[in-house]
């Protein structure tokens, strides 16, 4: 099971775009434009989700992050496009959940991780909390979260009961004979 350290939550730059599909997407990211919903692509220090038909995140990591020169870069990619780009950065906390993540995540939320494609990222519920889930695409079995900050100390209390009430059953699969 995760160690309890690794439930850190931590922040970066999140940035929140909202637009029609174009290819003006393509100065972003490669393959930007022709992702599909629920899906995920990195493209250098950039993790995009495209949660839905008009729905992108971009997420960088603390130690990259400039969210103002992401922003700008947006606009200047979309010209007279329509888009709407938020910042979320101080709205959202991140969290790796080290691998396997998939019998933590099963506690309290419906997904089958395993039958989801290496490649998914999407909202979700874990537990009483609305999430959104994307596996780590540099560690397999692994996955990324992210959650309201003002949420981020009470997810964090779910995690660490949740890890004490799927111990003992480890514990016992692991002495079974079976």
């Amino acid at each position: 099971m995760a160690d309890s350290e690794s439930f850190h939550m931590r922040f970066g730059s999140l940035l929140s775009l909202r637009t029609r599909p174009g290819p003006w997407l393509e100065r972003l990211a490669p393959g930007l434009s022709q992702l599909g919903p629920c899906r995920q692509l990195t493209h250098g220090p950039a993790l995009w989700l495209r949660l839905g038909p008009d729905e992108w995140w971009c997420w960088q990591d603390e130690e990259a992050s400039d969210v103002a020169a992401l922003a700008q870069a947006i606009s200047q990619a979309a010209g007279q496009a329509f888009h709407a780009c938020v910042d979320l950065s101080d709205a959202h906390a991140c969290c790796l959940l080290p691998a396997p993540a998939g019998p933590l995540l099963s506690a309290g939320c419906d997904l089958d991780l395993e039958r989801l494609p290496a490649d998914f990222a999407g909202r979700s519920r874990l537990g009483p909390f609305t999430v959104v889930l994307a596996p780590e695409p540099a560690q397999s079995g692994a996955v990324r979260l992210w959650v309201e900050a003002s949420l981020a100390d009470s997810l964090n209390l779910w995690f660490r009961r949740t890890e004490v009430v799927l111990q003992p059953r480890e514990q016992a699969d692991a002495a079974s004979p079976l």
